[in-house]
């Protein structure tokens, strides 16, 4: 699947409306979205009703292949404060970790 089609990304982010825009940063989410741990996620719009067997397929596959996408979808409904501070701790985890780079 080449993009998550906008009706989906539309349907992701209503899911979850408000669950992230509230100005904290949830660092396990963080760093479950980050690790391809998408089940969670997965599991809510599996029971919304919303989304068949395919269409979960795709997402997980799609997310899999960018989980910045599911990222991009939770912050959808947030302030730019909020959304920033989620994409500053996002790129922190991009950021190799200063006991890695010893061994390096």
């Amino acid at each position: 699947m080449g993009d998550v089609t906008p009706e989906y990304r539309e349907l992701v982010a209503a899911t979850f409306a408000g669950d992230y825009a509230d100005g904290a940063v949830d660092h396990d989410a963080l760093r479950r979205i980050h690790a391809g741990a998408f089940d969670p996620w997965l599991s809510v719009l599996d029971r919304s009703g919303l989304f068949d067997a395919h269409a979960l397929a795709n997402l997980a596959e799609r997310w899999r292949a960018d989980p910045r996408v599911l990222l991009d979808a939770l912050l959808a409904d947030a302030d730019d404060v909020t959304r920033r501070r989620w994409l500053s701790a996002w790129s922190a985890l991009n950021q190799p970790s200063e006991s890695a780079k010893d061994y390096a």
